[in-house]
């Protein structure tokens, strides 16, 4: 030690040696410095607590104090903040116009899509198109967005490649984060069997993952099978094994009506952690053919309805069931709650139903009074 840090420390000591702790335990400067016998419980109980699980591990109750009052949302309550999920449908029902009105409004800032409540954080979004390359995609988004002006579009960013999709997302989003990424579309950038199951979820697991490194929606635009344009929307409609709509949180088929060929229905198939009623009806949708823009009629209709053909239609077995609440005495508002269904409206096309194709004859007339 050196002379002049024994000369040191000899001063302290000497200017410290009458110091008593206790003539300085009122004084305001040592406020910040105590710690209260409540907080070191708990520092004391947080060490024990460590001690209790292994690493890589979270006990139920820090999960549970992590809990908000809702799961994350990117579009209330539907599309969930953060994973993957799938839009499927046949050709011609207007699938890639649908996700590029989504990528245009949450890259605007728009405070809602097809009336649902949007939630973005950063007003972000890519698009990757395999599909429309430039020239095409120039002339679609010129015709989509003229109530846009082309400040509010800067934020959407397209990419028109399927090669190694992957790493350049993580690229990307490492550089400038963003809300929704569009994949479209899945059999561009997948290279299997869509009947290997193990393969696809194999495929998808770092897409799962990435999504949750960078908190965004990773949105697949895909097929469904031509055999199942008549069945009833079901997730097993995909043109895919099992593995593509397991990995997904949520599943949507868009079809075309089979009356009006300006509507579409959106019919969720597979959604984790939405309740019954989002999944037994369709929203009917009108599509603007020229402007290649949707809009939501308010309308809902049930799955049973969109079904073509009496062989493959399961609607009369719903009838049936309406029926046989009807006869009980509860009113159409009932029926439909009991059923899952969201208005008695769902009810009533049942019963329309049954008058026109005569299923049961002398007793499917709707009851107005129930109603």
């Amino acid at each position: 030690m050196s002379q002049n840090q024994e000369n040191a420390d000899e001063n302290y000591y000497r200017e410290n040696e009458n110091f008593n702790p206790q003539d300085h335990e009122n004084d305001p400067a040592n406020d910040d410095l105590r710690i209260t016998r409540e907080e070191l419980l708990e520092e004391g109980q947080e060490l024990l607590d460590s001690l209790d699980s292994c690493p890589g591990e979270m006990r139920a109750d820090e999960l549970r104090r992590k809990a908000g009052a809702e799961i994350p949302s990117l579009i209330y309550p539907i599309f969930p903040k953060v994973g993957v999920a799938c839009l499927a449908g046949s050709s011609d029902t207007g699938k890639s116009s649908l996700l590029r009105q989504l990528a245009v409004a949450v890259a605007a800032g728009d405070s809602e899509w097809l009336g649902f409540e949007l939630r973005p954080e950063h007003r972000s979004a890519i698009y990757i198109s395999t599909e429309d390359g430039e020239e095409a995609m120039s002339y679609l988004l010129r015709q989509q967005t003229q109530q846009y002006d082309d400040s509010e579009l800067g934020r959407l960013r397209f990419l028109f490649t399927a090669d190694d999709v992957l790493t350049t997302l993580q690229r990307n989003l490492a550089r400038v984060p963003a809300d929704l990424v569009v994949i479209d579309c899945f059999a561009d950038v997948y290279i299997g069997d869509l009947k290997d199951t193990n393969k696809i979820r194999s495929f998808l697991l770092p897409f799962q993952q990435l999504a949750a490194e960078h908190r965004c929606l990773i949105l697949f635009l895909h097929h469904t099978g031509k055999r199942t344009e008549g069945l009833i929307p079901h997730k097993n409609n995909l043109l895919a094994g099992q593995g593509l709509e397991s990995k997904m949180r949520l599943v949507i088929e868009l079809r075309a009506d089979a009356v009006s060929p300006s509507e579409r229905h959106l019919c969720i198939v597979k959604g984790n952690y939405l309740p019954l009623q989002y999944k037994t009806e369709s929203f009917v949708l009108h599509f603007d053919g020229p402007q290649f823009t949707f809009s939501n009629t308010g309308l809902r209709l049930p799955f049973e309805l969109l079904v073509r053909g009496q062989d493959t239609d399961d609607s009369k077995a719903k009838w049936e069931q309406a029926k046989d609440l009807r006869d009980q005495g509860m009113s159409y508002i009932k029926i439909a709650d009991a059923m899952g269904y969201s208005s008695k409206t769902s009810i009533i096309k049942l019963f329309e139903k049954a008058k026109r194709l005569e299923w049961g004859k002398e007793d499917t007339e709707p009851d107005t009074a129930a109603a």
